[in-house]
């Protein structure tokens, strides 16, 4: 079976040639008769959408167009964002040069033992929206008037396979399974009508939190003076009697200490993913299911999220925001992400249908 959209390699047995086609193509296709010529395969490839990746080969950054599960070609850009800013002419490249690996033509990578590296390392700035989950707001005291959002700086990022690090004063630490929208242009007060043309692609982030830090070390609550509250300081909660504290909470320990924002294996071009808010997610650790979600649960779409980003933020190529988590729980996990202590774990999964899955083992200072 081949997802919808997906890039289908196949090697005709009468001569020899691989051919590809998207697998919407073939709901009626009867075997051989059904399938196009040479000339139109080729165009077919070169329409369709890629998976990219960026790995370190001899130390050195490569950007990498995955063949199949197991192998993938080296591309001509020397960086993502150098594939990004080469438009609609790089991708073509890509194509190609996927197709050629498909059929023997280039050098295969193997990336089952690759040195994984986020899909852009070089981002200026990832952007998250917090609580963005019809679960979370249904408990909240006053549900969210608009996104919220926190950032994290690239020192964050981390590549597939590669550990994630958590210090004795982190604290409690969740998994957040989410995906991530790469831009491919400037995005500035940009509506929700228009946004999504200035995607690039998807990846996968599980996007790391630490409870512990964030209320045990990065919260404050000042009692100040009657004279000093405004309205503003206590509509988001209940007011007590005689109850003058303002609190205020701080994310960038919590939310973007090194590894916190570990990220890929593959970026999918925007054209393989039809609904961003209908995309499945699901988070494992040590192998077990613990939150199966969709985007379809969140509070503000995809849209209304990164159009609100762009209101506030300059967005720019290359660029990353994530804008939800997965929430819902199982049986075994009924809390589903927020029962969860990573400390207590050995390696930690996002999966999401389309993009693929992302592994991380979990490295704990002793607490």
């Amino acid at each position: 079976m081949h997802r919808p959209g997906s890039l289908f390699i196949r090697k005709l047995n009468s001569g020899g040639h691989y051919i590809a086609r998207r697998n919407k193509l073939l709901s009626n296709y009867s075997p051989l008769a059904d399938w196009p010529s040479y000339s139109t395969v080729t165009e077919s490839v070169q329409e369709a959408g890629v998976k990219l990746g960026t790995i370190r080969v001899n130390g050195r950054e490569t950007v990498i167009g995955r063949v199949d599960d197991s192998n993938a070609v080296a591309l001509e850009s020397s960086t993502m964002e150098d594939l990004i800013a080469g438009g609609d002419h790089a991708l073509d490249d890509a194509r190609k040069a996927i197709d050629k690996g498909a059929t023997g033509v280039s050098e295969l990578i193997d990336v089952t033992t690759a040195d994984w590296m986020a899909p852009n390392p070089r981002a200026s700035k990832i952007i998250g929206c917090a609580a963005n989950n019809n679960k979370l707001n249904e408990v909240a005291y006053r549900p969210m008037k608009s996104p919220m959002f926190f950032m994290k700086g690239r020192s964050a990022l981390t590549g597939h396979n590669k550990p994630i690090r958590i210090l004795s004063r982190h604290g409690r630490t969740i998994p957040e399974p989410e995906p991530v929208i790469m831009f491919k242009s400037t995005a500035k007060n940009v509506g929700e009508d228009d946004i999504l043309d200035h995607v690039f692609g998807y990846t996968l982030t599980n996007d790391c939190t630490a409870s512990g830090i964030k209320f045990g070390e990065d919260s404050i609550a000042l009692n100040q003076k009657p004279e000093l509250i405004s309205p503003h300081h206590m509509e988001w909660r209940h007011r007590f009697e005689d109850d003058n504290y303002i609190y205020f909470i701080y994310h960038a320990r919590s939310k973007a200490s090194d590894t916190f924002a570990a990220m890929g294996p593959w970026l999918t071009t925007a054209d393989e993913i039809d609904n961003p808010n209908n995309m499945r997610m699901k988070g494992y650790i040590d192998g077990d299911l613990y939150a199966d979600d969709s985007t379809a649960n969140y509070f503000f779409s995809v849209e209304r999220v990164l159009s609100e980003a762009s209101t506030w933020f300059t967005i720019e190529p290359g660029d990353c925001v994530h804008c939800g988590t997965a929430v819902k729980g199982n049986d075994k996990f009924p809390e589903g992400n927020l029962g969860i202590d990573l400390r207590l774990y050995s390696i930690t999964d996002v999966e999401i249908d389309g993009l693929g899955r992302l592994s991380n083992p979990i490295i704990a200072d002793p607490f």
